[in-house]
């Protein structure tokens, strides 16, 4: 599965399901959508879900480790 489509489920017109947020105006949705909160939620989202499916962990820490 692709990150668009995943995005797609997550970040709808009238909700974010990474926030739990009801998104009644266009208005309340651009705020929401632009702000930091919503951007660190997401953040930690991907973090805890990786998008090709492995072990966040495992996923953290290789990332991390530089090359010989």
């Amino acid at each position: 599965m692709k990150s668009t489509e995943v995005d797609q489920g997550l970040f709808t017109e009238g909700y974010c399901k990474v926030c739990s947020a009801q998104l009644i105006s266009e208005s309340q949705r651009v705020a929401h959508y632009e702000s930091r909160k919503h951007a660190n939620k997401v953040r930690l989202y991907y973090m805890l879900h990786p998008v090709d499916g492995g072990c966040p962990a495992k996923k953290l820490r290789t990332d991390n480790v530089s090359p010989v």
